[in-house]
């Protein structure tokens, strides 16, 4: 479920069961669900299940679902803050803003522009984590992505230009999220949208595929040609499509790795970093431990390191005899 503010009402979306949108709700009913948890996770977190998904996308996952938390306990404290609240006195620090209201609709701006920032290093994070051991791109890919050094809208255009089955509406808003970010923190930043970009926001199966979320991508456009803060139903489609596109990224890149190479060097990193890990049990190659059991222990051994259960069941004749291998 995914929430929505405008004029101080509540548009509630559930992504997972179609779409939904219940109009004039007010805080109330937001504080009630968010307190009972059912609002605060973004869409496509919860309906990745039962796929084959990376380490390093599971991190992504995380950091994108508290930055889609935090952003939404801050709102609801400024709206609080909007409606009267006042400080708690034991907060030991001088506020008294001149205009409430507008300090709120800046301090709104800020919150959102932080998350923009947070989205944007999640990408950067997982784009990371894919090129170090086990490495989920190839050679080449691996290199130019190197040489891209801190630059993650560098990084995205050489992964577009090398993936170019993966969904180009999701690679456009992207590449908007990126490019928006740039432009709004960094000084004299001025990061132009790709042409392949603007072209795909010009199409109407764009629009098709962002009804669900009520966007109008005229709108969005415009706020981003005149580098102001985007509203929250447009960061929310950004951070949207962007977990989609690292979702279909990522399972493109589990297709095409060797996955008992990708377990094996995960399992001598780990006992390069843990020696005594070797008299663990699950190593040890002679003992009464029947084949089912110690099956079970490779399974859980290997889930705790972060290997998604559905890789291990395909691979597990490969990834036990990995293990023996290993034996002491």
């Amino acid at each position: 479920m995914y929430i929505d503010f405008t004029n101080n009402v509540v548009y509630y979306i559930d992504y997972i069961e179609n779409v939904q949108v219940v109009i004039g709700k007010r805080l109330p009913l937001l504080r009630k669900l968010f307190k009972a948890g059912r609002v605060g996770s973004i869409p496509a977190l919860n309906d990745i299940r039962g796929k084959m998904n990376s380490r390093a996308f599971k991190n992504f996952k995380k950091k994108m679902g508290q930055a889609n938390h935090f952003l939404i306990t801050i709102l609801i404290g400024l709206d609080a803050v909007k409606n009267g609240a006042q400080k708690d006195e034991n907060f030991d620090a001088a506020w008294n803003p001149f205009d409430v209201q507008a300090s709120v609709k800046r301090s709104k701006e800020f919150a959102i522009n932080s998350a923009l920032a947070w989205a944007v290093d999640g990408l950067d994070m997982y784009v990371r984590l894919c090129n170090r051991e086990p490495k989920l791109f190839h050679s080449q890919e691996s290199i130019n992505i190197d040489k891209t050094k801190h630059s993650i809208y560098n990084k995205i255009r050489i992964i577009t230009e090398n993936h170019k089955e993966l969904d180009p509406i999701k690679s456009a808003f992207v590449d908007l999220l990126i490019c928006w970010r740039n432009n709004m923190l960094h000084f004299d930043a001025d990061n132009a949208l790709l042409q392949s970009s603007n072209t795909m926001f010009k199409k109407e199966s764009t629009a098709r595929a962002v009804e669900k979320y009520h966007l109008n991508i005229g709108e969005m456009l415009e706020h981003f040609h005149a580098n102001a803060t985007p509203t929250f139903k447009e960061i929310a489609t950004m951070f949207s499509m962007t977990i989609h596109f690292v979702e279909e990224l990522d399972g493109l890149l589990m297709n095409d790795i060797d996955k008992t190479t990708y377990c094996e060097i995960i399992l001598k990193k780990f006992l390069k970093e843990n020696p005594d890990a070797r008299h663990w049990k699950v190593f040890q190659k002679n003992g009464n431990i029947p084949y089912d059991e110690r099956i079970k222990m490779i399974k859980q051994f290997f889930i705790t390191l972060g290997v998604c259960p559905e890789l291990l069941e395909e691979n597990m004749d490969a990834i036990y005899n990995i293990i023996l291998r290993q034996n002491i």
